[in-house]
């Protein structure tokens, strides 16, 4: 079902509804000229934010896409921006995919492609990854910040700059103090939880959680070894969770070669600076442009 189009020189979008009852709304970015054998490029929600992604990232980008020649749709999850919830008895994540592979249904029969790219940022990522494990007709996705977890080499990284930042010997012993202390604190409550009566369960923390990392593991290997192409990008906002280019090597070493990476320290982790959007928007559009166009 259309809405509107808008004319942008050489660019023209409108907007779709997909899924059961037309529940999922999205803006189409249409190319000038049309080529069916090339993917179509996904963006899905960041967070709870709507379409348009962290400062109309995802505008910029599609409408970028398209003077590359390759179709994209801004799409709003079921109970994001102006999708209103769809009914689903499982997780977040569940019907994130339930609504991905609806989406992708509904496109595959209006424009005849099987094929699509997956762009997220956040949960997008999360929910990029779930859908790409349970759908082949998913080839590539952009990943950004995806789950990522703290490594040995990463630690060690992190207390460095944190030894260079202080910099005399005196500084650096009494932060060395003061982080044995909170050291032995953390064990010795750990040890008396053991000990002690059990505690009552809590509610799990709101927000994102990552996979166990060999879920994760799992997941991307068998993407791989699908074909899919895997583009995964980190900003600084991990901490020791990633702090160096090539972490996700000292997580998956076996994905050395199989999977494109990139690391933009300086950046938060909604690309709010100007310099790092056009660093990241550069990037993705050469990466899809090669892998795609």
């Amino acid at each position: 079902m259309h809405g509107y189009e808008v004319i942008e020189g050489e660019v023209w979008e409108d907007v779709v509804k997909l899924g059961r009852e037309g529940a999922l709304l999205g803006i189409v970015t249409h190319p000038a000229r049309e080529d069916r054998e090339r993917p179509i490029v996904m963006f899905l929600n960041a967070g709870v934010l709507h379409r348009v992604g962290p400062h109309r990232l995802h505008v910029a980008l599609a409408r970028r896409l398209a003077q590359r020649g390759l179709r994209s749709i801004r799409l709003d999850l079921g109970g994001l921006g102006d999708s209103p919830a769809t009914a689903t008895s499982g997780s977040f994540v569940e019907g994130a995919v339930a609504d991905v592979r609806a989406a992708m249904t509904d496109l595959e029969r209006q424009f005849q492609t099987k094929r699509f790219v997956i762009f997220g940022l956040c949960s997008g990522a999360d929910n990029g990854l779930a859908a790409a494990a349970e759908d082949d007709r998913v080839v590539g996705l952009v990943l950004l910040d995806p789950p990522s977890y703290a490594t040995r080499r990463a630690t060690l990284r992190k207390a460095a700059r944190r030894v260079r930042e202080l910099g005399s010997a005196r500084e650096v012993a009494r932060w060395g103090m003061n982080l044995a202390v909170r050291q032995v604190r953390r064990r010795v409550a750990a040890l008396r939880a053991r000990l002690g009566p059990t505690p009552p369960a809590e509610a799990p923390a709101p927000g994102r959680e990552a996979p166990p990392q060999e879920s994760l593991r799992r997941t991307l290997q068998a993407l791989v070894d699908r074909g899919v192409a895997v583009l995964a990008v980190y900003s600084g906002a991990y901490g020791d969770r990633y702090n160096h280019r090539d972490q996700i090597f000292e997580l998956f070493p076996e994905l050395r070669g199989r999977v494109d990476h990139e690391y933009y320290p300086a950046a938060n982790h909604m690309f709010t600076e100007v310099a790092a959007q056009r660093a990241l928007m550069a990037l993705v559009v050469s990466w899809l442009t090669k892998r795609f166009a």
